[in-house]
Order: structure tokens, then sequence, then C-alpha cells
């Protein structure tokens, strides 16, 4: 899937698929996309680069700094996102 600069800065919700590696029964090993793992991952998107999508999915702020100073970040490739929900807030009623 294509990420577009439409998608930078917001919080999302991506579906991926993974390549992986098993030790099985070649009678037995899946085919084709079956055979990848799946991810579900939320988080921020703040660059695409190369085909690389940058996902924020946590930040740290040390004691009285205003700028997070370390982050948990994931990079997933473009083409094994299958879908990227944006996330809206939830307006609660008054």
């Amino acid at each position: 899937m294509k990420i577009t600069r439409h998608h930078i800065g917001k919080e999302v919700r991506v579906t991926w698929v993974d390549p992986c590696s098993q030790r099985v029964a070649l009678e037995t090993a899946k085919k084709g996309k079956a055979a990848l793992a799946k991810w579900i991952e939320r988080g921020v998107i703040d660059d695409v680069s190369d085909g690389v999508v940058r996902l924020i999915q946590s930040q740290a702020f040390s004691a009285g700094d205003a700028q997070p100073d370390e982050a948990i970040i994931g990079w997933i490739p473009e083409d094994l996102i299958e879908t990227c929900e944006i996330m809206a807030p939830v307006k609660e009623d008054s």
C-alpha cells in the first residue's frame, strides 16, 4: 500500500504482513500469503523514505523536559502494508 504525505503526522493503525521462516514438513508447508505472519501496529507515522514507513509507537520525556529524548519506533516496508487507518478522536457526550 502506498503511504502518502497525508498520513505523516497522523495517528494510525497499520496492518502488515511479515515474511517469516519456520521449520515445517514440506508436505504441510503453507503457500502464498497464508504463509505470512500478520501484525497490527498503532502509532504516529513521522516519515516515509525509500519505501519504508517509520512508525513512532511511544515516546519518553525525561522529568521536566518539553521534548522526548527516546522512543520505540517500528520500520515497515510499504509493500508489506495491507491497510492503514487514520484514527480519529471520539467526541464525548456532554
